[in-house]
């Protein structure tokens, strides 16, 4: 029997600050190269937040990013570039904690020279990690040098209107946070849509369980020709003995939840036994208890 259907089908960039942008001299026009600039002008590389740690005391910045909907996170794209020989990163995302960064949720730790590939930014792909991200929600996002021998340049957002918050303790510690040119970065996730359903169907008298009690009411109406709309289990407008037949079904299997309207993904995970053919609830109808439909889980 389905009890009910979660899919998660929006994929979303759902935060940016945009790629960071350089400055032309001296007009001070945005460019990435020098041929975004006027003749004879100069593409600067854009400033940056230098990640730090000599043992005592460095500079380590957080992110914060707003969650609007329920998702799980998808990738995570950090500009940012090595300055030193060996440079590693460690990446937290952090729970909010009355405006600044607090638990741990995961981390990674990224060698930075050798994930940039010569490019000013490194991805992290978190499909695989089932990390849910709770609409309303605050969370941060961190970036320390793990060594002290790890020097990271986190290049500044395009603007300085994002929330960010800077740490010279490895978070032990850190600044009030307020808006500025935070460390430029983007964030996908995937939106997650769950149907409300009707936990209570058939429970008449309203009592938080559905049993007998509930079979007589709902019998002494049919009897009486009166009408109870939680007895009308098959919303048909009426009381009968389909809706006692029904009750006592729900009594003794539990309810069964009209299904939302049927569809057919293609399955991308290379693991599956359907990969790349079009499946959907008609699938597994009859054989599973929850779709889940995403990358991420």
């Amino acid at each position: 029997m389905i009890l009910s259907v979660i899919y998660a089908q929006d994929r979303s960039l759902i935060f940016t600050t945009g790629a960071p942008l350089g400055s032309c001299t001296p007009s001070n026009n945005p460019c990435n190269t020098d041929g975004d600039c006027l003749l004879d002008e100069t593409c600067n590389p854009p400033d940056f937040h230098t990640i730090e740690w000599d043992g005592t005391s460095g500079q380590s910045v957080s992110d914060r990013i707003h969650i609007s909907g329920n998702m799980v996170l998808e990738a995570l794209k950090i500009y940012a570039t090595a300055t030193t020989e060996t440079a590693m990163a460690r990446v937290l995302l952090q729970a909010d904690d009355e405006g600044l960064p607090g638990e741990e949720i995961y981390s990674w730790d990224v060698d930075v020279a050798a994930e940039t590939h010569g490019n000013n930014y490194f991805l992290i792909i978190t499909t695989d990690l089932c990390i849910y991200l709770d609409a309303g929600n605050d969370y941060w996002l961190t970036l320390h040098a793990t060594d002290t021998q790890s020097e990271i340049d986190w290049y500044y957002s395009n603007n300085a209107t994002f929330t960010y918050t800077a740490s010279s303790d490895q978070g032990e510690n850190w600044e009030v946070a307020a808006p500025g040119n935070c460390g430029s970065l983007s964030v996908w996730a995937e939106y997650i849509y769950e149907p409300e359903v009707d936990e209570m169907i058939g429970d008449i008298n309203a009592d938080g369980a559905v049993n007998i009690l509930d079979v007589v009411l709902l019998a002494n109406a049919v009897l009486t020709g009166s009408y109870l709309s939680e007895g009308d289990i098959n919303n048909d407008g009426e009381n009968n003995v389909l809706d006692i037949v029904g009750l006592v079904n729900i009594i003794l299997n539990g309810p069964s939840y009209e299904q939302l309207p049927t569809w057919d993904y293609v399955d991308i995970n290379t693991n599956s036994v359907y990969f790349d053919q079009l499946i959907g609830p008609d699938t597994f109808n009859g054989n599973v208890s929850l779709y889940y439909f995403g990358k991420a889980g």
